[in-house]
């Protein structure tokens, strides 16, 4: 029986051309929401008067479905987290300290403005555009960090840390933050260490 060519009449030019529309449209979909996340860009820790104070970069990217609640007033919580290690050969490694400091972003829609706080240090900032707000958010300019000893050893490792603080969202968000990949916002661990 010789071979058939079967030609499927509803797979024409334009359904295959359509086809290719949508594939990449959800590919571009995919990668913008790849590209919401945290990134630590620069931290250092310096010793000035008996306080260390920290300096940090912290790159902010938001997701669409964090900027749709930004946008519609709530209020976001990130958490900058700072621990001290000393490592050690022949024992466990020595935890001197584990610090979060948490910082807000909030939209007034009756000023039509964003506002940043440092919530340890009671600091507010206010932005007329959500960009200028993140890059506030984002630095950190000699923060005194009052909880650390001025005398550690040479090789003490320095780690810094930022995420959104899903557990801060209002009650009802939760469940759907939790199993949503968009509010899953997080930093890679910056490390360093600690000069003296």
């Amino acid at each position: 029986m010789p071979k058939q060519n079967i030609k499927l009449p509803w797979f024409t030019h334009d359904k295959r051309s359509y086809l290719l529309t949508l594939i990449l449209f959800f590919s571009s979909v995919s990668i913008a929401n790849e590209q919401a996340g945290i990134t630590v860009k620069t931290a250092t820790l310096t010793l000035q008067d008996q306080t260390h104070l920290l300096n940090a970069s912290i790159n902010y990217s938001l997701s669409g479905e964090a900027i749709k609640a930004l946008n519609n007033g709530i209020t976001l919580t990130f958490n900058v987290e700072l621990s001290v290690v000393e490592p050690r050969r022949w024992l466990w490694n020595k935890h001197h300290a584990n610090i979060t400091l948490p910082y807000q972003i909030k939209y007034h829609t009756l000023a039509e403005t964003y506002q940043v706080l440092d919530v340890k240090n009671n600091a507010r900032h206010s932005f007329s555009r959500l960009e200028p707000a993140l890059h506030a958010l984002g630095t950190l300019n000699e923060t005194p960090i009052h909880a650390l000893s001025t005398t550690y050893k040479p090789n003490t490792n320095v780690s810094l840390k930022a995420y959104l603080n899903i557990e801060a969202l209002p009650l009802p968000m939760r469940p759907m933050a939790y199993i949503t990949p968009g509010w899953y916002l997080s930093s890679s661990t910056y490390q360093w260490t600690l000069k003296k």
